[in-house]
C-alpha cells in the first residue's frame, strides 16, 4: 500500500474513533414533553335528605362522565365559573374559576367513578361513621390570630383526614366551618402567601386539598356553620357544599337576599335500620337573637319553624335521631380568660316553644355539634340526650372544659349535668353501631384515645380516665 494512503486511512479511522468516543459519552437527546393532561376533578358524594345521594364535581373545563356500575351517567352544571360582584364588605370579589358539576348517584349504586377515580358509595346500613369539624386554618386580622398553615403541627387536617380515612369509614359527617382564610397573612408569618378571602383558591386550600382522601374514603353529611353564613364563605358553600338545589336567590351573591338564604330547612338521613340523622342549619346562631330586632326576629321564627320539621322527622315510630347543628345546643365554651358559657339561647328558645324543657324530641338520643374547638362528651343527670362536640378538627383549639363543673353552669333549667369527657387536642372522632348502641372513640393526632364512650339509650357511658369532669361533690355513678 502506498505510504500516503495509509496515513490518510490511519487518519479517518482516528477521526471515525473520536466521533464513536464522542458519541457515547454525549447525553442523550431530551424526550419530548409528555402530552398535555386536563387536572383530574375534585369529585365527592353528599347526602341529602329522603337519602339521596349526589356525586359532584369541580372542573376547569366541560363536566365529566360519571361512571355508575358501569354504565354512563352524564352529569350537568350546577354554577358555571364566574365571579360574582363584590359583597359589602368584602375586601376582594370572591372569584369562582371552576364550575362546579352535578349528577345523582341512582339509589342502590355498588360503583362510581370519575376519571377512573373511585367514588364511596352510600351504604344501606352504616355502621361506622367518622365526625370532624372546624376544620380550617384561621387567618384573622381583626382577631390577630394567624395560625401558621404550612406547619402540619400548627395546622394538621391533612394529617387528621389521612388518618381518618384510614378508619374505613361508611359515611363522613362535617360540623361545619370548613372555610378560615378570611384576610391576608402577613409576609412574616408561616402562613405567608397562602389564598384568602372567600373564593375558589381560599375554599381549595382551605378544605379540597387537604380533605381529598377522606372526601373518597365515604359519602359525606355537611352541616354549615357560621363561617359559611353568606356575610362570609356563603357564597362558596351554595356553590360547592350545599345538597340543595343551586338558585341565585339562594347563593349569597345578593345581600338582599341574606334572610332566606342564610336559613335552611332541615333534612334527615337514614343510617338504616332505626336510626337516622337530622340536619339543622345553624349558621346565625353564633350571637344572642334580640326579638326586638326584626331581621333577629326573623330567623327566631325562621328557626322555631325549622324545629317543627325537626320534631317531626325526629317523632317517626320507632325510629333513633341524631340531631346535628353546628353550634351545641347544650354544650360548654370556654373562652380565653376562664369565661365560661352553656348553652345557645336562640336554639334553646326554638326547641323550648316546640318541645317544652326538654327541648329535644323524644325520638333523639344525641345530639352532634361543632363551633367549640375541643372535643366534649356531655351527660345528663336530666332526661336530655347526649351532646358530642367534635370541633376539634384543624383550627386553633379552645381551651378545655374546667376539671370541676359548677352548678351555675346549667343555665338552660332543668338540665342537670352528669359528667363532660372533654379533650383540647386536635382530632376526631368515631361512632360505631353496636346492635342498639354506638361506641364512641374521639382519636388524637398520633392515634392517641382522647375518650371512650358509650351511648346507650340516650345517655353516655365514658370510661373514668382524665380529663372527666363533674359537678363539684358529685358522687360518680358506678359505670363511670
Amino acid at each position: 500500500m502506498h505510504p500516503q494512503r495509509s496515513q490518510r486511512l490511519r487518519a479517518a479511522a482516528q477521526v471515525l474513533a473520536l466521533a464513536l468516543l464522542s458519541s457515547c459519552a454525549a447525553p442523550p437527546p431530551p424526550a419530548p414533553p409528555p402530552p398535555a393532561q386536563a387536572p383530574r376533578p375534585v369529585a365527592y358524594v353528599l347526602m341529602d335528605g329522603g337519602d339521596r345521594a349526589t356525586v359532584r364535581a369541580i372542573v376547569s373545563g366541560a363536566c365529566p362522565q360519571l361512571s355508575v356500575d358501569g354504565a354512563r351517567v352524564p352529569m350537568t352544571t350546577r354554577v358555571a365559573a364566574q365571579t360574582p360582584a363584590a359583597r359589602p364588605g368584602q375586601r376582594k370579589a370572591s372569584a369562582f374559576p371552576e364550575s362546579v358539576c352535578e349528577a345523582p348517584l341512582p339509589p342502590g349504586a355498588t360503583a362510581a367513578a370519575i376519571d377512573g377515580v373511585a367514588l364511596p358509595v352510600p351504604r344501606a346500613s352504616v355502621q361506622r361513621i367518622v365526625i370532624i369539624g372546624d376544620t380550617g386554618c384561621r387567618i384573622k386580622a381583626a382577631d390577630k390570630v394567624f395560625q401558621d398553615c404550612s406547619s402540619p403541627a400548627a395546622w394538621p387536617f391533612a394529617a387528621l383526614a389521612d388518618a381518618a380515612a384510614a378508619e374505613h369509614p361508611d359515611l363522613v359527617v362535617h360540623v361545619g366551618d370548613y372555610h378560615y382564610r378570611e384576610t391576608a397573612c402577613p409576609p412574616a408569618l408561616g402562613c405567608a402567601g397562602s389564598p384568602w378571602g372567600y373564593g375558589w383558591d381560599a375554599w381549595n386550600a382551605d378544605f379540597f386539598v387537604p380533605a381529598r382522601p377522606l372526601l373518597l374514603a365515604a359519602p359525606w353529611i355537611v352541616a354549615r356553620g357560621n363561617h359559611e353564613e353568606c356575610a362570609r364563605a356563603g357564597q362558596g358553600w351554595f356553590r360547592l357544599l350545599d345538597p340543595r338545589v343551586y338558585t341565585a336567590a339562594r347563593s349569597c351573591d345578593r345581600p338582599e337576599d341574606d334572610a332566606d338564604a342564610d336559613v335552611s330547612d332541615p333534612y334527615a338521613v337514614s343510617l338504616g335500620g332505626n336510626w337516622q340523622i337530622v340536619v339543622f342549619d345553624s349558621a346565625k346562631a353564633s350571637r344572642p337573637l334580640n326579638p326586638a330586632r326584626p331581621r333577629e326576629a326573623r330567623i327566631l321564627a325562621h328557626y322555631q319553624r325549622q324545629m317543627a320539621i325537626v320534631k317531626a322527622l325526629a317523632d317517626r315510630p320507632g325510629i333513633h335521631s341524631f340531631f346535628l347543628s353546628h353550634h351545641p345546643v347544650l354544650g360548654f365554651a370556654v373562652v380565653p380568660g376562664g369565661a365560661i358559657s352553656f348553652g345557645n339561647s336562640g336554639l334553646l328558645a326554638a326547641l323550648q316553644a316546640v318541645n317544652g324543657s326538654r327541648y329535644f324530641p323524644a325520638g333523639v338520643d344525641a345530639a352532634l355539634h361543632g363551633h367549640v374547638h375541643t372535643f366534649e362528651a356531655i351527660d345528663f343527670a336530666s332526661d336530655h340526650p347526649a351532646t358530642i362536640v367534635a370541633g376539634h378538627g384543624g383550627d386553633k383549639l379552645d381551651p378545655e372544659v374546667p376539671p370541676v363543673l359548677d352548678a351555675s353552669y346549667a343555665t338552660a333549667p332543668p338540665v342537670q349535668i352528669d359528667f363532660a369527657a372533654h379533650s383540647s387536642a386536635f382530632g376526631y372522632l368515631v361512632m360505631e353501631r353496636h346492635g342498639e348502641d354506638w361506641d364512641l372513640r374521639a382519636r388524637g393526632l398520633d392515634g392517641a384515645q382522647l375518650a371512650r364512650c358509650t351511648l346507650h339509650a340516650a345517655h353516655l357511658a365514658c370510661t373514668s380516665q382524665e380529663p372527666l369532669s363533674r359537678p363539684a361533690g358529685q358522687v360518680p355513678p358506678p359505670h363511670a
